[in-house]
C-alpha cells in the first residue's frame, strides 16, 4: 500500500469516528511550526489563548482568565455573532511540554467533557499536536466540536507569536 493511501485511509477513519454515534471522542491532529515548549505554553498564556482560540471565522475572544496549575480554573469567553459564549474548565493534568488535560464546559458542549492535548516533537523543530475531546453527548456535538477544534489548531499553527527564534 502506498503512503498516500495509508494516510488517506487514516484520515477517513478519523473522520468516520467523529461522524459515528458510537464513537465517544473527537480527535484532531495538527503539525505546528514551533517546538513543543512554545506550543504547550501558548495553551496556558491568556494573551496567546485570546489570539488563537477561535473556532470559526468571525469569532473573537473577549475575555480570558486562567490559573495554569492542576486544580486551577480557566474561563474563555468567545464572541460569536455579537453573543458572548463562556467556556470554562479545570486543569486536571499538566505535564510540562508533553501533555495537558482539562475539563470543557459550555452551553454547547454541556457538562462532563474532557480535552487531552499531547505535544510530540517532530522534525524541523515542529510539534505534532494531538487533541482528543471525550464526553460529548452525541454525534452532532462531536461534528461541531471537530470543526471548532480544527479551526482553533489551524489558528494556533498560523499564530505569529509561536514562531521559533532563529538558531544562533
Amino acid at each position: 500500500m502506498r503512503w498516500w493511501t495509508t494516510r488517506r485511509a487514516r484520515a477517513v477513519q478519523e473522520s468516520e469516528a467523529v461522524m459515528n454515534d458510537s464513537a465517544p471522542k473527537v480527535l484532531v491532529e495538527r503539525l505546528v511550526p514551533a517546538p513543543p515548549r512554545m506550543v504547550f505554553e501558548a495553551w496556558l498564556d491568556p494573551e496567546a489563548l485570546r489570539r488563537f482560540m477561535c473556532p470559526a471565522p468571525g469569532t473573537r475572544v473577549t475575555r480570558v482568565e486562567c490559573d495554569p496549575r492542576v486544580g486551577g480554573k480557566f474561563l474563555i469567553v468567545m464572541n460569536v455573532g455579537g453573543q458572548d459564549l463562556p467556556h470554562r474548565g479545570e486543569y486536571l493534568e499538566i505535564e510540562r511540554y508533553t501533555r495537558m488535560v482539562f475539563t470543557w464546559l459550555s452551553a454547547v458542549a454541556g457538562e462532563g467533557s474532557r480535552v487531552t492535548l499531547r505535544f510530540a516533537e517532530s522534525p524541523g523543530g515542529q510539534t505534532k499536536l494531538t487533541l482528543e475531546h471525550v464526553g460529548l453527548a452525541d454525534a452532532e456535538l462531536r461534528v461541531r466540536h471537530h470543526s471548532g477544534w480544527s479551526n482553533i489548531l489551524a489558528e494556533l499553527s498560523a499564530f505569529d507569536g509561536l514562531v521559533a527564534p532563529p538558531p544562533g
